[in-house]
């Protein structure tokens, strides 16, 4: 097949309009084109992973060379040559593929980082359905320089455990024609059913060149879908003879911290952690003294709300898995189903009311999880217990969930929620029903609520949304309900004792042959109650987003916003009385293309603010040397005028990286928070030694300068290693 070349056409349109001077006969309809299928051949050779497929197993590959774009123009061929090929033995699943480039001095790699950031790197994927159940697998990402991100995906994408870590042996390294990427994926890495005859697997492969902004599959994908929709892979035949193996691994690790304090404390500590697969699709993981030492400090935040702000997890342990214990607000890549871009008001469980409590941490003694899939069914349990730290007693965690596939791409489940210690008890019990229908169609609900509490009418929360996306329109609403006695203590909550409606509709324009991808307008309304019918808020948008064909966005949106405050809460050091307030507002924020070796992001708000005025600028800047070095500024400014009162609050950062290799990692991260007085310092150097094994040196720190410059943190060495048996 020959390489197709890409035509210059303007500044803005670098290597984009090959479909102009082929005209749209070489275009498919991504939506219609049938599956394809690939062909591994078993192999009795060894292979050196090193990215030089000099190994004659390589020739005798079926090889895939089709491949299409799902952006910038989509059902178009890829635009450099892309050849892909898979072999297996006894014990390990290859796959290489060689990625021409006729500019390979353009090749962009974004770090050497594990979970690199891919959007923004020349990439090769693949996806690997092993059940062939078009639901669940497991997608691996990796950059022309060998660095990896992989992950694990549930129900066609809608659940994506990134935390998930599998062991496999990359190389890779570019030339004077572009870049070759090999892989060697164990067989007990993966999940899979053992069979006597041969078994066929579902996969894909994705080709990523990102100074194109051009992403382009084997296995069609049409432009909102991304490599984890598992429904639309591709066939890969020929697998005998394998098999799936238990998986037993060990993982013990030792740590020795001294505190940041006047006494120096010093202390020394082991633990462990087991994981087991039960069955080729059960897993077990236990955990003993479990230890968080290495986490990266949470971002510091404004908060211009009485609300409370949500923290997303960041313990590897919690993340891993965690899918299946999601439970409330939940949406899915590429539709609109918040008033918020990302925001979620309600999860039923959130890990992070273990072992930490207003973000420190309490020690953890251990605990368990088993999660998998049992004839049809997901299962999830989890339980662990914390230790007693000062006034916080010794608490046990409970948690079970269940999750059962029907019309292939819908669930219902059921879940329950327990926290406990000698003193308490909160218990919350739920049940979801989640439909995907027609492609297009979501009917996501559920009811939960508090065991114990309440009159048993106000103690329950529900929601029932739907949204519809096709290549054109999206659209989505729901209703919404929460008790003023709902208390889901080991959940997150933003508002009780309301009844909240939401909807919007908008559409998305693609364009070809000029410096915009795509425009997407919108119309939003949200609308909040208290139980007895009291408007609380209202608030009705319009907005545009902007995507550009050098990947660069643009986001504005103008707000009417309606809010009834029935208390006055302070502000840092403002006052907001209760009562009605009317007020406008206007946003707006741009991210320029994140692949250049300087990017910047910026974003104003402003307008009416409870019968005053805010202005907030968010800015960041990253500078990004080559794929060894990286400095990104940030800051966050608030102006806040209400009555004749003014203030300021704002935030600071600067995140420095220097990566010598995909297993010598070193970052520093510091932030001022001008408003609380808080400067947090994270310093991390992080030996890879051994596959999924680590050497920690962790620095962390938090000054309190309106407490007499008070210091809080640690200084912490930490090993792990992994045994597999």
């Amino acid at each position: 097949m020959k390489i197709i070349q890409a035509i210059k056409v303007t500044v803005f349109l670098p290597n984009l309009l090959m479909s102009d001077a082929r005209g749209d006969a070489d275009i498919i309809n991504s939506a219609t084109f049938p599956r394809p299928s690939i062909q591994a051949v078993r192999i009795n050779d060894e292979i050196i992973i090193n990215g030089f497929l000099d190994e004659p197993a390589w020739m005798l590959a079926d090889s895939v060379t089709e491949f299409y774009q799902n952006k910038p123009i989509p059902g178009a061929p890829v635009s450099e040559r892309t050849v892909a090929r898979v072999i297996y033995d006894d014990k390990f699943l290859y796959i290489s593929a060689v990625c021409y480039d006729s500019e390979p001095d353009k090749i962009i790699v974004e770090s050497l980082e594990q979970e690199f950031d891919s959007q923004n790197s020349d990439a090769f994927a693949f996806a690997l359905d092993t059940f062939n159940d078009k639901r669940r697998g497991f997608v691996f990402l990796f950059n022309p320089k060998g660095a990896i991100k992989d992950m694990q995906v549930n129900n066609d994408g809608a659940g994506v455990n990134r935390a998930w870590e599998g062991i496999v042996y990359p190389g890779a390294r570019i030339f004077d024609g572009g870049w070759v990427v090999e892989v060697a994926v164990p067989f007990n890495t993966l999940r899979f059913e053992e069979k006597e005859h041969d078994q066929d697997w579902g996969i894909n492969f994705m080709r990523r060149i990102r100074r194109n902004n051009e992403d382009a599959y084997w296995a069609p994908m049409e432009t909102h879908d991304l490599l984890i929709r598992i429904n639309k892979v591709g066939s890969l035949k020929g697998l005998a003879n394998i098999a799936p193996s238990r998986n037993l691994s060990i993982k013990p690790f030792a740590v020795s911290d001294r505190q940041l304090n006047d006494a120096g404390t010093q202390s020394d500590d082991i633990g462990l952690d087991l994981k087991y697969g039960l069955t080729s699709s059960l897993t077990l993981d236990l955990t003993y003294n479990t230890d968080f030492s290495q986490v990266e400090a949470d971002d510091e935040r404004i908060n211009l709300t009485r609300f409370p702000l949500f923290f997303p997890e960041k313990r590897d342990f919690f993340l891993e898995n965690s899918d299946i214990f999601t439970f409330g607000d939940i949406s899915k890549y590429g539709y609109r189903l918040s008033p918020g871009r990302y925001t979620r008001d309600f999860f039923l469980f959130h890990s992070r009311r273990i072992g930490l409590s207003d973000g420190q941490p309490i020690p953890i003694l251990g605990g368990g999880r088993l999660s998998g899939n049992i004839g049809g069914t997901e299962i999830g349990i989890l339980n662990m217990t914390t230790e007693r730290r000062g006034d916080q007693l010794s608490q046990d965690f409970g948690v079970l969930r269940l999750r059962r596939t029907i019309f292939e791409k819908s669930s219902l489940g059921a879940m329950i929620v327990n926290r406990s210690d000698n003193e308490s008890q909160n218990r919350n019990v739920g049940i979801d029903a989640n439909f995907e229908l027609f492609k297009r169609l979501l009917i996501y609900s559920y009811h939960a609520l508090t065991v114990g509490e309440g009159d048993g009418i106000d103690n329950s929360a529900s929601r029932i949304a739907v949204a519809w996306r096709d290549t054109f329109w999206n659209t989505g609403f729901y209703l919404k309900r929460a008790g003023e006695s709902f208390d889901p203590q080991v959940g997150y909550i933003k508002r009780s004792n309301v009844n909240e409606s939401y909807g919007t509709i908008g559409f998305h324009k693609r364009y070809r042959n000029r410096p915009i991808l795509e425009i997407n307008p919108y119309l939003e309304g949200n609308q909040i109650e208290r139980s007895d019918g009291h408007l609380e808020t209202q608030n009705i948008s319009i907005g545009l987003d902007v995507v550009f064909l050098n990947g660069a966005r643009l986001m504005s949106k103008l707000n009417k916003n309606f809010e009834d405050v029935p208390y006055s809460f302070e502000l840092y050091g403002s006052t907001v009385t209760e009562g009605d307030y009317n007020f406008n507002g206007y946003s707006s924020h741009f991210i320029s293309n994140q692949s250049l070796p300087i990017s910047a992001s910026i974003g104003f708000s402003g307008g009416g603010f409870y019968g005053g005025k805010n202005n907030s600028t968010i800015f960041k800047a990253k500078l990004r040397k080559d794929y060894r070095f990286s400095l990104e500024v940030g800051a966050q400014r608030n102006e806040i005028r209400l009555g004749a009162m003014s203030t300021l609050a704002n935030t600071y950062s600067v995140k420095f990286k220097f990566n010598l290799s995909t297993t010598l990692l070193n970052s520093v991260y510091m932030q001022y928070n001008e408003a609380d007085k808080r400067l947090i310092t994270n310093a991390r150097i992080n030996i890879i030694h051994a596959p999924l094994s680590d050497l920690f040196l962790v620095y962390s720190e938090l000054l309190d300068m309106s407490n007499s410059n008070k210091r809080t943190g640690y200084v912490a060495l930490k090993f792990t290693k992994l045994f597999g048996i």
